[in-house]
């Protein structure tokens, strides 16, 4: 993430929380930025202003996944890298392969593999009861 990004990203951050005082802020990076970047930028912040940070949930697109890991592989491992959770997405979307033939790649780059699809409405809850911060508020 270059400087005038990671400078503007904090500002917002600091401007939301003392604006609207959220108890939550999602923010999803371009699929160019890895978790440790973020982490870092994240924890510019707390120069100015005290929030905080976590969990950081990596969704891994499962209908694009063989591209993006012929392609992309290590700004993939970058994202997977220090995620506190790791999430499929659009499982339901997959024709050629299945969720457990990608989890079975991931599986020694990450803790765990959650499941998202449109089409069953638990796996957004079921991924939440694994991140312990979230189901504090």
């Amino acid at each position: 993430m270059g400087c005038s990004l990671a400078t503007s990203l904090v500002d917002r951050i600091k401007k939301i929380k003392r604006k609207h005082h959220p108890e939550l802020l999602f923010v999803e990076p371009s699929e160019m930025v890895v978790t440790q970047e973020l982490q870092n930028v994240a924890a510019m912040g707390h120069r100015d202003i005290r929030y905080q940070i976590g969990p950081l949930i990596t969704l891994v697109d499962a209908a694009r996944f063989d591209f993006m890991w012929a392609e992309r592989q290590q700004l993939m491992l970058g994202q997977i890298k220090g995620a506190d959770l790791v999430a499929l997405s659009r499982v339901d979307r997959l024709e050629d392969s299945s969720p457990d033939d990608i989890r079975q790649i991931l599986r020694p780059h990450c803790n765990g593999i959650h499941l998202l699809s449109v089409h069953d409405d638990a796996s957004l809850e079921k991924i939440v009861k694994n991140v312990p911060e979230l189901n504090t508020v």
